[in-house]
C-alpha cells in the first residue's frame, strides 16, 4: 500500500485538431509514480475539453489506468479525476495558459509523450486535496511554527 510520501505527480499537455469536425481536443496527462529509482507509473489519467466548431466546450474523463485496483490512496486518486471532471479541467488549463505565458522557454521546456510538461516529479500534498490523501491512512504533515 502507497503513502502520499511515497509518490509524485507530473502533469502534461498536448491538443490537436480533428481534421474531420473541426474540433479542438486539449488533453491534460496526469501521471503519479513512486519514488523509488525506477519510478514506476502507477496511475494515469487524461482530462480533456473538446471544443466545437460554436465553441462548445464538452470536458470528459478520458484514458485512466492504475496499476494497483486494490491500493486505498490510488483508488482515492482516480475517483478525484472523476468528480467534476469540468471545474477540474478547467483550473488545469488555467494554470496551462499560466504556465505557458510564463516558463516556455529552452532551459525549462520539455516536450515528452504526452506533450508539453507543465510541471514534474511534485508531491502529491502540492496537488491534491488532503481529503483524497487521507486514503492512505495517514494525517498531513504539522505546519510549520515560529520560534
Amino acid at each position: 500500500m502507497f503513502s502520499r510520501d511515497d509518490l509524485t505527480i507530473s502533469m502534461y499537455y498536448a491538443s490537436s485538431t480533428d481534421s474531420e469536425s473541426g474540433n479542438k481536443l486539449a488533453t491534460m496527462t496526469v501521471e503519479v509514480r513512486d519514488t523509488s529509482p525506477i519510478a514506476d507509473l502507477v496511475l494515469m489519467t487524461q482530462l480533456q475539453c473538446v471544443t466545437d466548431k460554436a465553441k462548445k466546450k464538452t470536458y470528459s474523463v478520458g484514458k485512466q489506468s492504475i496499476a494497483n485496483g486494490s491500493d486505498p490512496l490510488l483508488i482515492a486518486i482516480e475517483q478525484y479525476w472523476r468528480t467534476g471532471p469540468e471545474t477540474l479541467v478547467k483550473d488545469l488549463l488555467a494554470e496551462v495558459m499560466e504556465f505557458i505565458s510564463g516558463s516556455v522557454g529552452q532551459e525549462t521546456t520539455w516536450v515528452g509523450q504526452y506533450g508539453l510538461k507543465v510541471f514534474e516529479n511534485r508531491a502529491l500534498a502540492e496537488r491534491l486535496p488532503e481529503s483524497v490523501l487521507q486514503a492512505d491512512g495517514g494525517a498531513a504533515a504539522p505546519a510549520p511554527t515560529e520560534s
